[in-house]
């Protein structure tokens, strides 16, 4: 069984922690691919990383589909050039696919390089950290995600009409778990996640652009995610986020796991807040009901 490792990256800064982690003595033979820019030159220290230059920014669905389609692997690993993972992290993906699983998605530690970036991470993956059970998910980020090779073939890649990196692994797992492949999340093959969005009007941006995108999954698969007809109106959308925002909040802080994270709360209800008027705002463009 061979794996290669799929990172895009458009000249992330984290790049080089991320590939000293990933590069590092295994059992098997791993093939570690970086897909995107690298101005800074992280690359020049990992010799054996191969490097498909874009030669321009791309969206993330797009430097992945590259990366799959290159790869030669048996077992693709999609990783982000923001994510460092535990050392046991590729060990722990290739347990479940022996074991028989075609799709595993690993954990999030929330731990940010600040309050911000952990704000976010809180936000963002609360339904995916290590103190989850594992089993059957209905759909998996992209950031920790590992596919046999058959599965990419059957399915094929990610829509790459999703701009910038926002919900196109929503839709890309959710299309996959559709065409009869199960979703498993492995709360043991952790990653460590430091994004760079440090700043508030950092993630305000992340979590504007991630409603302007996910509305167009939740239209898309309307019976899955019981979207509300109401949820085809821009409308809908501004009149009730204060409601949707606190409802979603008061989900992710009923579970005791996130109370060391009160700090949060505020930043968490407002980027709920921020994601309605995203998602208003796609439905204006119309970019929302494109199939």
């Amino acid at each position: 069984m061979r794996v290669s490792v799929i990172i895009p990256s458009l000249n992330a800064p984290t790049l080089g922690r991320t590939l000293a982690a990933v590069d590092a003595p295994h059992e098997l033979p791993v093939d570690i691919i970086v897909v995107g820019r690298d101005e800074a030159g992280a690359l020049a220290g990992f010799p054996t990383v191969r490097f498909i230059d874009t030669g321009g920014p791309v969206c993330a669905a797009r430097a992945r589909n590259l990366g799959m389609a290159a790869a030669q692997g048996d077992i693709f690993l999609l990783l982000d050039a923001d994510c460092i993972p535990r050392p046991d992290w590729l060990a722990r993906h290739l347990a479940r696919h022996q074991a028989g699983e075609q799709v595993v998605g690993g954990a999030v530690d929330l731990q940010g390089s600040n309050y911000w970036a952990q704000s976010d991470n809180v936000s963002m993956f609360h339904e995916f950290v290590p103190q989850h059970p594992p089993g059957p998910r209905f759909l998996l980020p992209t950031l920790n995600l590992s596919l046999r090779r058959e599965v990419f073939e059957a399915v094929g890649g990610m829509d790459e009409s999703f701009p910038g990196a926002a919900a196109e692994d929503a839709d890309w797992t959710i299309r996959i778990r559709r065409a009869g492949y199960r979703l498993f999340f492995d709360p043991t093959a952790v990653v460590a996640h430091a994004p760079a969005r440090t700043t508030c009007r950092d993630v305000a941006r992340h979590w504007r652009n991630l409603g302007h995108n996910a509305v167009r999954v939740r239209l898309r698969y309307r019976e899955e995610f019981n979207t509300p007809d109401g949820a085809r109106h821009a409308w809908w959308w501004r009149l009730l986020s204060p409601v949707i925002a606190a409802r979603v909040t008061a989900g992710i802080y009923a579970n005791r796991v996130f109370w060391p994270h009160w700090p949060s709360l505020p930043v968490v209800f407002a980027t709920k807040m921020i994601y309605c008027f995203g998602a208003a705002r796609s439905i204006d463009s119309g970019f929302a009901v494109q199939p």
